[in-house]
């Protein structure tokens, strides 16, 4: 595998280890570095072009944020992420969200509904360019605003926790590319949210994490009989070809 890593601005040091930090974590969770790869410091270090320790701080607070899994004799990897680890984020993300939806309707605001319909109209755009990496984040920038909207910090920070995991399945698992009503699921929801209905919001939003995990959770039937699948989709407890145990092979960009 070969992963482009942008060299680090010199007149950013001061901020280096929240640099090397987003840069890492932006690779997980888009796929870049798959799951089985083992991200060496010595490595890393050196195709960032910094010394070990942002490099260590950085790992550290993927592992933290369960990104990154820490395993003895093995070090740290991007961790395989099975069904079960699937279902426990989204129940996670639904409590949160579902709370978060209530207290953000009671509030009012027509700066949340525009900023919603905003996102489920380039969502669209997005689903129709067939760009699922970029349906992915509009779908994660609106349940995030949903929980911004709450005005409850420690909500945030609670879906914070979550939501790099959660966009790092959708990015694994291509069953969320071209589902049908994956744009309709959205809108719905806004509009919900501008009729200020909360029951039916709250509804809603459940049936959209039960649908989701459902998906994305399920096996993989073709697969499971010696069949590769038609759309070539893995499931969440798949492992990809030649990827497990592999050394991040990262190359610095010219």
């Amino acid at each position: 595998m070969t992963t482009t890593i942008r060299p680090i601005d010199p007149g950013q040091r001061s901020t280096l280890g929240t640099i090397v930090t987003d840069q890492l974590r932006d690779h997980v969770i888009h796929g870049r570095f798959p799951p089985g790869t083992v991200l060496g410091e010595v490595d890393l270090a050196a195709r960032f072009g910094v010394s070990r320790g942002p490099i260590r701080e950085a790992l550290q607070r993927l592992v933290q944020e369960g990104l990154l899994r820490r395993e003895p004799k093995r070090g740290i990897s991007v961790p395989q992420l099975a069904p079960a680890d699937l279902r426990d984020v989204y129940l996670a993300r639904e409590a949160i969200e579902t709370a978060a939806i209530g207290v953000a309707i009671a509030r009012g605001g027509a700066s949340l509904v525009t900023a919603l319909r905003s996102l489920v109209a380039r969502m669209e755009a997005a689903a129709d360019k067939t760009d699922w990496a970029a349906v992915a984040d509009i779908d994660m920038a609106f349940h995030r605003r949903i929980v911004e909207a709450s005005g409850s910090p420690r909500l945030r920070r609670l879906y914070a926790s979550v939501l790099g995991e959660a966009l790092a399945f959708l990015n694994m698992n291509d069953r969320h590319r071209g589902r049908p009503g994956v744009t309709a699921d959205h809108r719905e929801l806004a509009e919900l949210i501008a009729a200020g209905d909360i029951e039916a919001a709250i509804a809603a939003m459940r049936r959209h994490y039960t649908s989701s995990v459902d998906r994305l959770a399920r096996p993989d039937r073709s697969t499971e009989a010696g069949r590769p699948a038609d759309d070539g989709a893995e499931t969440a407890s798949s492992t990809p070809r030649r990827t497990r145990g592999r050394r991040v092979t990262a190359r610095t960009a010219p």
